[in-house]
Parts: structure tokens; sequence; C-alpha cells
């Protein structure tokens, strides 16, 4: 892919992210709309993202994989174990979905459904810290799956998560302590 059709793909992507933030309702973005707004031909954004509801989940995880590079790049020895540092990109990553839950159900509903595995990616490598060289690739990313599954499930379900468990996915507090027993009870060495 071309230096320009690059640009071209992420103005794309940048203009969905605004539309997403100004919209309630993701159902009602259009291709037309995008086109318009990005100042390029429906063809086009065709051509590189085959359906709406890629293009919506391709500015998702441009927005994640912008948190998780925050919060790489500000870690300043805050945390001292990797454990740690997992429990809170995830709870970061979580914060982010509750305030913009639009943005979860994108993500989570086209991963669970079109098998497009990709946010599960950004905690290899804070399992590979954790496990350092104990587990292989394939173990890693099972567990990273794992980790994943649960919370888009418990963030796609929310209502029916609380009543089965008790906790309220959207108090932080309950939400904290959910993850953090969701990460001790996968990262077993």
């Amino acid at each position: 892919m071309s230096n320009n059709e690059m640009d071209t793909k992420e103005k794309i992507i940048s203009t969905v992210v605004d539309i997403l933030n100004e919209t309630d309702d993701p159902n009602k973005i259009t291709i037309r709309q995008i086109a318009e707004r990005a100042g390029v031909g429906i063809g086009l954004i065709n051509y590189h993202f085959k359906t709406k509801e890629a293009l919506l989940n391709e500015a998702v995880i441009s927005e994640m994989k912008d948190i998780a590079s925050r919060l790489k790049s500000s870690d300043k020895g805050e945390y001292e174990n990797p454990e740690q540092k997992l429990k809170n990109t995830i709870k970061e990553l979580s914060d982010l979905a509750i305030r913009n839950s639009k943005f979860v159900k994108i993500s989570a509903s086209y991963e669970l459904l079109q098998g497009n595995i990709q946010t599960p990616l950004y905690y290899i490598p804070l399992l590979r810290e954790i496990y350092k060289n104990e587990k292989d690739e394939i173990e890693l990313r099972i567990i990273a799956l794992q980790l994943n599954t649960i919370l888009q499930v418990v963030f796609l379900r929310s209502s029916a998560f609380q009543i089965y468990t008790g906790i309220d996915i959207y108090d932080k507090a309950q939400r904290d302590k959910f993850i953090d027993a969701c990460v001790d009870n996968l990262i077993k060495k």
C-alpha cells in the first residue's frame, strides 16, 4: 500500500472517530456521510474497508491503539510489576469502553462475530513480561483471548452479567475489582 493510500485510509478512520464521538447511535452513520466529511468517494471507502462494520471497527481499534500507546509511553515505573501494568491497561481500556459504550459494542460485536481478533494483541507484551519464557506464543495468545473475551461478553451483556454476579460493570470500583479478579485468576504461574 502506498503512502498516499495509507494517508487516505488514516483520514477516513480519523473522520469516523470524529463522527463516532459526535453521535449517540453508530447505526445512523452512513458511508455517504463519512465520504462527504472525509472528502473521498464512496468507492474508495468500500475498496479499503469492504463494509461499514469493518470501517467502524477499524476506527475503534485506532482509538484503542492510541490509548494503549499513551499508557505505554506514560509508564514511568509507577507500577513495579507487569501484572499491575496489565491490570491498569485493562482498566484504562475498560474506562474508555464505559465512556464510549457505543465503541465497545462495535468492536466487541465485530470481533466476536466476524472473527477479526485484534484487541487481545495489546495484552501480549505485558503477558511476555509476566511469564518470561514460561509460556510460548500460542499460550500467551490464548490467555490474552480469554481476558479479552470475558470483558467483551461482560460489556455486551452488562445487565445479564449483573444479574448473574451482582457486579455493576458501570460502577468503577466494582469494575476494577472484577478486572483484578479476572487477571489474578488467569495469570497463574
